[in-house]
């Protein structure tokens, strides 16, 4: 009767709707695609599910989020090791500016002011990172670029991060993401 009885419950628990046993939805990085020619790469991708609603909130009380990204780019060769033509580590930081009631976007190539959090999120999360690379670029063969981000922990205060040292929330860490690249 038991045994009948979880069997039951288990089939009512997977027939409910919105009841899902999946956990949080995982970061990763999707869309890597660019073109490379010349002396650089230019490299598009976006990253995803990297805020949870927690990192929202703690954005909009005006706590600096800051994400590192690396970017490589190499040759692929069939049956032989490829060989990394360039490599270029990326900083992004937002934060909430409270006089102004501003999300300060902070890229390396400068500050940029936006009006809202759905503005300040958007941009944290679609890039384009221009990757010098070294060696001749040939017309026609098979170029990739790797991509992999982190939430930068350094950044926040001493008292942050012992609070978010034992919270799971604030671990951002998503696996190598690989894209073609163009030759035109």
């Amino acid at each position: 009767m038991r045994v009948l009885m979880a069997f039951f419950a288990l089939a009512l628990l997977g027939l409910l709707p919105g009841v899902s046993l999946a956990g949080p939805p995982v970061p990763g990085i999707s869309g890597v695609s660019g073109t490379i020619r010349g002396g650089e790469a230019r490299v598009h991708f976006t990253l995803q599910n990297a805020f949870t609603p927690e990192m929202v909130e703690a954005l909009k009380s005006g706590i600096e989020i800051t994400f590192k990204t690396t970017v490589e780019v190499e040759r692929v060769y069939r049956n032989w090791f490829d060989r990394t033509m360039g490599h270029v580590n990326y900083t992004r930081s937002v934060r909430y500016e409270a006089l102004s009631r501003v999300y300060r976007l902070h890229r390396g190539d400068g500050d940029e002011l936006l009006p809202d959090v759905l503005a300040a999120l958007d941009r944290m999360t679609r890039f384009e990172v221009v990757v010098p690379v070294t060696g001749d670029v040939e017309t026609g063969k098979p170029y990739r670029a790797r991509v992999r981000a982190r939430l930068d922990k350094v950044g926040l205060s001493e008292p942050l991060r012992s609070i978010f040292f034992f919270s799971s929330l604030w671990d951002v860490e998503t696996d190598w993401a690989h894209g073609d690249l163009k030759t035109p």
